[in-house]
């Protein structure tokens, strides 16, 4: 029963060490491009301008969302308020574009904490990998302000 213990522990801390591993490389693969992205466009899609988060969104969400409905949604956060700091933004998934797009590329996904004139909030932000260059493919988010 002991040597099953320890087998099962090992099994356990090889598969754990195993994922750790994975998650750093792609994590490092992206985090010289994606980061420099996001701390450019964060900024500008935080004017809450709809015509400038347009120049920024990918052409695939863009063709599901109507202007108006883009219009209401920055609309809608611009109650966060004006963007002040940017914390460091954190590798969260790698995901396969062709579950979510036509085409395979890639969609990373990042969190990051921001200050707000209104408060903090958590921010998601997933960037559609275009091989040299990104496009914003989703955002989110989460903040008191937004449920007054």
């Amino acid at each position: 029963m002991k040597k099953f213990i320890i087998y099962v522990l090992c099994v356990f801390i090889c598969a754990f060490s195993g994922l750790y591993i994975y998650m750093y490389v792609q994590s490092s693969h992206y985090e010289k491009t994606a980061v420099p992205y996001i701390n450019e466009v964060l900024p500008k899609i935080s004017t809450w301008n709809p015509a400038l988060a347009k120049e920024y969104m990918a052409p695939e969400v863009l063709s599901r969302i109507s202007p108006a409905e883009l219009e209401g949604l920055m609309l809608s956060l611009s109650k966060i308020g004006e963007l002040k700091s940017v914390g460091e933004p954190e590798f969260k998934k790698k995901s396969s574009g062709e579950d979510m797009t036509s085409e395979q590329q890639p969609v990373v996904t990042y969190t990051l904490d921001a200050q707000y004139t209104s408060g903090e909030a958590k921010v998601t932000i997933s960037l559609l990998d275009k091989g040299d260059t990104f496009s914003v493919y989703h955002f989110n988010f989460q903040t008191e302000a937004l449920s007054r």
